[in-house]
């Protein structure tokens, strides 16, 4: 049995019809140099130029050679064509074998996939295997007219689609490298990301030991000093002489009482912010009652101080206008911290607080004629137990968390806190609050 007799299969005798034998090995005998040529590997390098000698042979239009991905079943990508005007939009397709070549179908399928409309109305596919026998890819071949000697062509096709096989599998290699390299690539930037990630966290490690050792210092400080007062003065009221003499040892007593309760009230804020206490829910809110209770309270507070400060207040709505939706409890705790601030570094001149209002929010504010904050220091300032000076020779007392507790009752809120860093004479801070139903 001849070679072609064992590709094509050996002429039925009994068969009316010419058999498919006879036809392909008539082809194959009028194109037998072309066909050799093809089969060649030796100085027939450009696959482009295979292609488009291969698609003239068929009586192709555009013959394509396309690598099955491995992300999927009938997932397929085009590799090469023979027409270099042939522009794929969408270089990935997919691709059953199921379906015959040429079939009545063929131009509704062919209208589905993602390529530009020739106007093609058949075509012709026959797989490429592996040595292992695995499909690694197609030759498709699509025609504008009506595929004649559709067998013969489709053996010619099988015929050809071995010397193809290595030149996928560089594909499918090359594709596996850019794939690699770009998840080396991500992982390498990732990791960098981590380090850098990693280096900060280190860095706010250390520095929220040191504030944590710098505040243990100082609470330990704040709460010894009045305590130490309160004891020392209860003691002299023992040898007071006269009723004057020892009704200012009590107010002493009192105002150091006032120091340590403070103290204490803030260390048990900062354990409900950490074990999520809830605040009473969002109500409506009268902005003008509210901040005349707290301005009393505050100015009892200076008298009680023995300053002679100032304390204003300027509201930008008459009541009843004055109304927002949010917790009256957090705004207080906001203000009674600036305040509390404001009250303990300005020995002179006036305190002044209120708001101003638009359709979304409201702007409040608290302004003083103390020292004011160093320029670099407003960022600092509203971190947990962060002093503008750390140290214990400092003038002012404090423990560095009131400022912390504002911004973390206005994050609570849903607002924002800053500090006016061009605000000449003294320290100015503003806060927001929504005025809309949370």
């Amino acid at each position: 049995m001849s070679f072609f007799e064992k590709l094509f299969g050996k002429k039925n005798a009994s068969s009316q019809k010419k058999s498919v034998y006879v036809d392909t090995s008539d082809f194959v005998a009028e194109n037998l140099p072309e066909i050799k040529k093809l089969l060649s590997s030796v100085g027939y390098n450009d696959r482009h130029k295979r292609l488009a000698d291969l698609a003239q042979m068929c009586g192709c239009n555009v013959m394509l050679l396309c690598l099955k991905l491995s992300s999927g079943q009938d997932k397929y990508v085009v590799v090469e064509s023979s027409d270099r005007t042939f522009q794929v939009e969408d270089r990935e397709f997919n691709w059953q074998h199921s379906q015959p070549a040429a079939a009545s179908d063929a131009s509704i399928m062919l209208m589905s996939l993602p390529f530009p409309k020739i106007g093609a109305t058949g075509f012709i596919s026959v797989p490429i295997k592996n040595s292992k026998n695995l499909l690694v890819g197609i030759l498709l071949g699509l025609s504008i007219s009506a595929v004649t000697n559709i067998d013969d062509k489709t053996r010619l096709l099988h015929l050809m689609a071995p010397t193809f096989e290595p030149e996928l599998e560089v594909e499918r290699l090359k594709q596996n490298k850019a794939q690699y390299d770009q998840r080396i690539a991500s992982l390498r930037q990732n990791i960098e990301v981590m380090s850098n990630d990693l280096k900060i966290e280190k860095e706010r490690s250390a520095e929220s030991k040191e504030l944590k050792s710098i505040f243990l210092t100082n609470l330990s400080h704040e709460i010894r000093t009045p305590m130490n007062v309160i004891m020392g003065f209860a003691d002299l009221m023992e040898q007071a002489q006269t009723d004057e003499e020892r009704n200012e040892f009590v107010t002493i007593i009192k105002q150091n009482c006032d120091i340590l309760l403070k103290v204490l009230d803030n260390l048990i804020e900062i354990s409900k912010l950490q074990s999520s206490y809830m605040f009473k829910a969002a109500s409506p809110v009268q902005l003008n009652a509210m901040l005349d209770k707290i301005k009393g309270k505050y100015a009892g507070v200076l008298d009680s101080m023995g300053k002679k400060i100032v304390i204003d207040s300027s509201y930008a709505l008459e009541s009843p206008y004055d109304t927002i939706w949010n917790s009256e409890e957090i705004i207080t705790k906001i203000f009674e911290q600036l305040l509390d601030n404001a009250c303990k570094f300005t020995t002179e001149g006036k305190i002044s607080f209120g708001y101003t209002m638009d359709h979304k929010e409201a702007t409040f504010y608290v302004r003083d004629t103390g020292p004011g904050i160093r320029p670099g220091d407003e960022e600092n300032i509203f971190n947990m137990f962060g002093l503008v000076d750390n140290t214990l020779t400092r003038q002012s007392s404090g423990t560095g968390i009131g400022l912390a507790l504002a911004k973390k009752y206005i994050e609570l809120a849903s607002g924002k806190i800053w500090c006016d860093v061009g605000y000449k004479g003294g320290a100015c801070f503003y806060f927001t609050i929504p005025t809309e139903k949370l």
